[in-house]
């Protein structure tokens, strides 16, 4: 698996990513917007034939702490520790540019992700009431970047 940054030739399969794996809406500028922000907060996992099968987008918060916005694998190819990769390069690059702390919303009710991040040393620090389009309830989860695990 090769972790590398986003580029904006990568969006369209991104973008079917989302759509597949996220069940909020989001623009197609959404990733245009992240590269523009901060184009070493934006990777992708891909196979060695080159085909994108995850990504991270982050965002700066502040001098101290970044936040993950999106971040999804494709179905087939979870459980390979290709989101443990994809999370642990965004921390290395928040940590190189100063940052402390990571955080994240996940629905309330999604105790799967909950547990991957908690395995991964993120806490949590709020409930989100009505957080979602839906009216979902959210959990903000935070943890240490690299240098700080």
């Amino acid at each position: 698996m090769i972790i590398r940054q986003m580029s904006e030739q990568d969006t369209p399969r991104v973008y079917s990513i989302i759509l597949r794996s996220l069940d909020e809406y989001y623009s197609p500028d959404v990733l245009s917007y992240f590269l523009g922000h901060w184009p070493k907060g934006q990777l992708v996992a891909c196979t060695f034939s080159g085909k994108i099968v995850g990504f991270i987008c982050g965002s700066h918060l502040g001098s101290d702490r970044v936040s993950i916005s999106l971040f999804a694998v494709e179905d087939e190819s979870r459980g390979q520790g290709i989101g443990s990769k994809l999370l642990t390069f965004l921390k290395i690059n928040a940590s190189m540019e100063g940052a402390h702390t990571v955080e994240l919303e996940v629905r309330r009710e999604n105790v799967d992700v909950i547990k991957f991040y908690k395995s991964r040393g993120f806490i949590v620090s709020e409930v989100l009431p009505s957080f979602y389009n839906n009216g979902g309830d959210a959990i903000r989860m935070i943890g240490p970047t690299i240098e700080n695990s």
